[in-house]
């Protein structure tokens, strides 16, 4: 599908949801799209959308919603309709919304909406967006289970791809979605009817491994950025993390292009807008800035086209740490400027590059907690007793959390899953004597679940910012400031 296809799309799937004054030629703007786009690639656009937007809901309730959308239109835009059909049918699909058994999506918010009438429901139900979940990657079936069901039911497979593929990837341009299932039904077409279809697979899944990384990553930075309040700040910690001569002052300007792209792209549907920033970075990264000449590997990505800089960089992992000297602490009047974000920013940031195997989703724990501190002091009639009282506790806390996580990763990178697990079994049959094997048991499968799944740059935030807990508390009484 063409890209222009899909930005002249864009609007299509809110129109039951347009106001009064504009219902007209939101219906002309729709009829355009149907028109242009055929009922087939309508209705896969509205997929998308839609999985996007309602992740949790299954593949029937999203295709129930779609069928009624592309029969909507369908009706509504045949040559001498009638003039109210649009705008009864919209009403009647808001109406099945808030139905009990609706067979439409399921999802938080939707009762609030439906306490609504009229013109305001439809508004409240555009409106609503389920924050996207993490799913484990899609798995394909093999080659010959693909062929067979494919071949079965060619429109259904790949309408479920579609829908499983952009539930995946929930937080990126719609378009990029539609491009990778376009390449991957014209694969499945062409290699399922091959007379050496493994070959054909073999060959068509090598051309197009550098699309599903740029997909991949795309997916990773867009859903970061949705669920990190200072993407920019664990942006900046990444490259410190990678280069540790490397200063705040050096690295916080590429974060924040970085983030200011992922804030203005990541739910543009179109894609270009991405691609156009991703671009952007390699003068950013690699002509405008001093950190190339720091870090030969990093000057090697510099040399590949535009868009592999990002992957290149990405798949660099930390250095070995070097000697540093100790972080200057922030002073608190300092911390309570209007400015102050800088400042902790640049806290943050030394921390974070001191713990080369500690990434984002683990650290974000100590910048919400670190921020969350500051802003209940500097909000006081007293800041500057508030802050001399919990800035020490805030940073024995600090301590206590990133020994633990370190501990917990570097044993986990370092030992096979198996040997791992019968380690952590035996640290807290020691440590815990009088717990129970059932207790135990508990303990080692949360840790083991933390560490499998948080102590890599791309674990997934929303997750990790739960099982973080399962490190255990990082102070003695029951006031901790982090956990």
């Amino acid at each position: 599908m063409k890209i222009v296809q899909i930005i002249l799309f864009t609007a299509a799937v809110t129109f039951v949801h347009s106001r009064s004054r504009g219902k007209d030629y939101e219906k002309e703007k729709i009829c355009q799209h149907y028109s242009m786009l055929g009922r087939e690639k309508f209705k896969a656009s509205g997929i998308v959308i839609y999985s996007q937007k309602f992740s949790t809901s299954t593949f029937q309730q999203v295709n129930a919603v779609l069928d009624a959308v592309v029969n909507l239109a369908a009706r509504c835009c045949a040559e001498g309709a009638d003039p109210s059909c649009y705008d009864d049918g919209a009403t009647a699909m808001s109406e099945v919304s808030c139905m009990e058994d609706s067979p439409f999506p399921k999802h938080p918010g939707i009762t609030k909406c439906c306490e609504e009438q009229s013109l305001e429901r439809k508004l409240c139900l555009a409106n609503l967006r389920v924050l996207s979940e993490e799913f484990p990657s899609l798995e394909e079936p093999t080659d010959d289970e693909v062929c067979k069901q494919f071949t079965a039911d060619p429109k259904g497979y790949m309408e479920r791809y579609l829908y499983e593929l952009a539930r995946r990837h929930g937080s990126v341009p719609a378009g990029l979605v539609l491009n990778a299932t376009d390449s991957y039904s014209r694969m499945v077409a062409s290699c399922c009817s091959s007379s050496q279809s493994k070959v054909c697979f073999l060959k068509e899944r090598l051309q197009q491994k550098n699309s599903k990384l740029f997909l991949r990553l795309a997916s990773h930075l867009c859903h970061n950025q949705v669920h990190f309040k200072s993407l920019s700040t664990g942006l900046a910690v990444s490259f410190g993390q990678m280069i540790p001569s490397a200063s705040f002052e050096e690295v916080f300007p590429i974060a924040e292009y970085l983030q200011q792209g992922l804030a203005k792209c990541c739910f543009n549907p179109n894609p270009e807008c991405l691609v156009k920033e991703f671009i952007g970075l390699k003068t950013v990264l690699c002509t405008n800035s001093t950190l190339p000449a720091k870090y030969d590997k990093l000057e090697k990505c510099c040399t590949k086209p535009c868009l592999d800089v990002l992957p290149c960089v990405d798949s660099l992992d930390a250095q070995p740490p070097i000697q540093l000297s100790e972080i200057q602490e922030p002073a608190n009047e300092d911390l309570c400027k209007d400015a102050s974000s800088v400042t902790i920013n640049k806290y943050f940031f030394e921390i974070g590059k001191r713990h080369q195997h500690l990434p984002i989703p683990i650290l974000a724990t100590i910048f919400g907690g670190f921020n969350k501190m500051v802003n209940s002091c500097c909000s006081a009639e007293d800041s500057n007793t508030c802050l001399n009282a919990k800035r020490p506790l805030m940073k024995k806390e600090i301590g206590t959390f990133t020994s633990k996580a370190n501990e917990i990763c570097e044993n986990y990178r370092k030992l096979d899953f198996t040997v791992y697990k019968e380690r952590t079994l035996t640290h807290f049959q020691e440590k815990l004597p009088g717990a129970t094997k059932e207790e135990i048991n508990k303990k080692v499968e949360e840790q083991a679940e933390f560490a499998s799944t948080c102590c890599f740059p791309k674990g997934p935030p929303l997750r990790c910012q739960k099982l973080v807990n399962t490190i255990g508390h990082t102070c003695d009484g029951d006031t901790c400031l982090l956990i």
